[in-house]
């Protein structure tokens, strides 16, 4: 059978970046689909978009920019997003000692105007750094003129040029924008609306050899890297590639999200993001950015979907209280007039609508489950038959704490609202918002109406913009947000709090002894000993940075604090883990500062971080290895 000629145009030169492509072509999966799949590396004289558009290529890699494309009238087509988060990151030198993108003020930044620059002009715009307050330096996409001093920072893929410094004796600082909210997509396959129309089933073919050729490139990497230095001889060694590979498939995260997915929500939010750096009419529209509005032969079908379930959120609330006393007249009122017939027959119309996209549920008082939506039962497994008759408990998850609030609430004939985590019935956690209204008739609570909306994706993405990528633990984000509060808290209560400080000692020596791959794998397994240890709701346990780590112990008095932290201590000795550069005992070894404190002693949290701090450096000083933990700092 002859196969279909197609061209895939790449973003940049071949790399470990695009693998699953490489993969797809070299086990099969293009030809079992019947397609004969050119690859091209980057063209510097225009743009993947430009490509395809121009038909040089029927399939284009982008990353967030088709959006911008979108906005501004090209008709691209995502087709399915491969990197969950985008890799660019600003990076700067460890020995400029700038700590903190706000310090980049004044300071000369190399990066792509106008070209992928979204992700770092929103942070920029989030930290109030204006165009008048840094100069901008055009990149030359040379890693040299960070090493020469030419700029003070540059914007880098965090699958690439951190490995090539640190190669070079140069540690970095890196500074990712999802850390300050702007939360991109990064590589994303794509094609013009007509390709599409037309050629339908090859898009699909196309899209599934791709993203099966993914699957096998993550769990064949040194496979895949020997493959591409065979093949396409890149200016990059294995170890290089390596890294590329294992930092790309963080980028990916296959096992959290499906291969290919994105959200047309957080599509959405990333036009708003351009609308708001003004790089877009604020009047422009995305639809049809999504390639399944095109399967169905009509691509307004999803479109009057919506718009039909908007349409019935906005008269839910009149319609689900007239359906609740229909469903009880029902049972009461044997004859009715011709007006309440035509009524009925209307809001039964209303209610079939309801019933597929409203997540709803109605009790008696003691919470027995007496009508259930069909969105709930999509939503949760289970069928009506099932529910209806039992608990609303069954629905539960076992660790929520927010049933009983909500319990204490409605039995006081009050209206909650608030987050619910509830279990599948194969288990699967969810996580719905939930207004509880109580039914009240003569002055006695005889059940309850409950109206939900589905944040499952939503909880995610707040899971990700807070947990470090590499050790699972809680980042410096969240660390921030967290102090704060807790400070705030200390200051009305006068109760102690503790911060211990935890820095690896001698790691740089140990990375270039070692390399990086191990380096990683030892912060994982220091990072699993200090969550272990921590395991009280209320604790924090963050990577702080680097090969930094802290814990937040509130309510937590001296005794119980320098517990934990000498149980880290010794079960990190206990990891054994060898360390022929070590200073101390010849294996990886941590200095632990810590101080146990009121908000008396303190103004501010940077000046519960200085005292921790300076605890940690005495810790250091008498030679590593060791505690140092102050309980009255002068």
């Amino acid at each position: 059978m002859s196969k279909e000629n197609v061209t895939l145009q790449l973003k940049w030169k071949h790399q470990f970046q695009f693998a699953g492509f490489y993969a797809a072509q070299k086990e099969g999966y293009f030809a079992e689909e019947g397609l004969d799949v050119t690859i091209n590396p980057v063209n510097m004289k225009q743009s993947t978009s430009e490509s395809v558009l121009k038909g040089e290529a029927q399939y284009g890699i982008s990353d967030s920019s088709i959006v911008l494309s979108r906005l501004k009238g090209s008709p691209l087509v995502i087709l399915a997003a491969i990197f969950q988060h985008s890799p660019l990151v600003l990076i700067t030198p460890k020995s400029s000692d700038i700590l903190n993108p706000l310090e980049l003020k004044g300071k000369r930044v190399m990066y792509q105007r106008n070209i992928d620059d979204a992700v770092i002009l929103g942070m920029f715009t989030e930290l109030n750094i204006t165009d008048d307050n840094h100069t901008h330096v055009p990149h030359t996409f040379s890693d040299d003129e960070l090493l020469a001093g030419n700029v003070d920072a540059m914007s880098a893929y965090i699958t690439d040029q951190p490995y090539y410094l640190q190669e070079k004796g140069v540690p970095v600082t890196i500074f990712s924008p999802s850390s300050y909210g702007i939360d991109f997509y990064g590589d994303m396959i794509f094609v013009t609306e007509q390709y599409l129309e037309e050629n339908k089933e090859q898009v699909l073919a196309f899209r599934r050899a791709s993203l099966k050729g993914w699957n096998y490139a993550l769990k064949h990497q040194e496979e895949m890297v020997d493959w591409i230095i065979e093949q396409y001889k890149p200016n990059k060694s294995r170890d290089h590639l390596l890294y590329e590979a294992r930092l790309t498939a963080r980028m990916i995260q296959p096992e959290l999200i499906e291969l290919g997915y994105f959200s047309e929500n957080r599509v959405l939010r990333i036009a708003d993001t351009y609308k708001q750096l003004e790089m877009a009419p604020k009047d422009a529209q995305l639809e049809g950015i999504n390639y399944s509005s095109y399967l169905n032969g009509n691509k307004q079908t999803k479109h009057w979907l919506q718009l039909s379930i908007a349409i019935s959120i906005i008269i839910f609330l009149l319609v689900l209280l007239l359906w609740v006393l229909n469903q009880r007249l029902k049972a009461r009122v044997h004859q009715r007039t011709r007006e309440l017939k035509e009524a009925n027959q209307s809001l039964e119309r209303y209610f079939d609508i309801l019933d597929q996209y409203v997540i709803t549920c109605s009790t008696s008082e003691k919470g027995i489950i007496q009508s259930a939506s069909q969105a709930l039962c999509d939503l949760t497994g289970y069928t009506q038959q099932e529910l209806i008759g039992n608990s609303y408990k069954m629905l539960r998850h076992p660790d929520d704490r927010s049933y009983i609030k909500l319990i204490k609430s409605v039995q006081k004939g009050q209206v909650w609202i608030g987050d619910i985590q509830l279990n599948s019935k194969n288990g699967q956690s969810l996580w719905i918002q939930n207004k509880v209204e109580p039914h009240v008739e003569n002055g006695e609570l005889v059940g309850f109406t409950m109206v939900s909306i589905d944040i499952n994706d939503k909880k995610r993405v707040e899971a990700l913009s807070i947990t470090d990528g590499l050790t699972g633990l809680f980042n410096r984000r969240h660390f921030d947000e967290v102090i704060e509060a807790e400070y705030q808290r200390l200051r009305r209560t006068q109760n102690k709090i503790s911060l211990i400080m935890i820095d690896v000692d001698d790691f740089k020596a140990y990375n270039d002894t070692y390399g990086h791959v191990k380096g990683d794998e030892t912060l994982q397994a220091i990072a699993q000993v200090i969550g272990n240890e921590v395991s009280r709701p209320a604790d924090l346990a963050v990577r702080y940075g680097g090969e930094e780590f802290a814990v937040i112990l509130p309510d937590t008095d001296y005794e119980g604090t320098y517990k934990i932290a000498q149980r880290i201590l010794n079960k990190v000795s206990a990891l054994n883990i060898a360390h022929a550069g070590s200073t101390t005992t010849g294996n990886i070894s941590i200095s632990v500062g810590a101080i146990n404190i009121t908000a008396a002693d303190i103004t501010n949290t940077f000046s519960l971080i200085d005292r921790a701090d300076k605890s940690l450096y005495e810790a250091k000083s008498k030679g590593r290895n060791c505690i140092v933990m102050s309980q009255n700092p002068t």
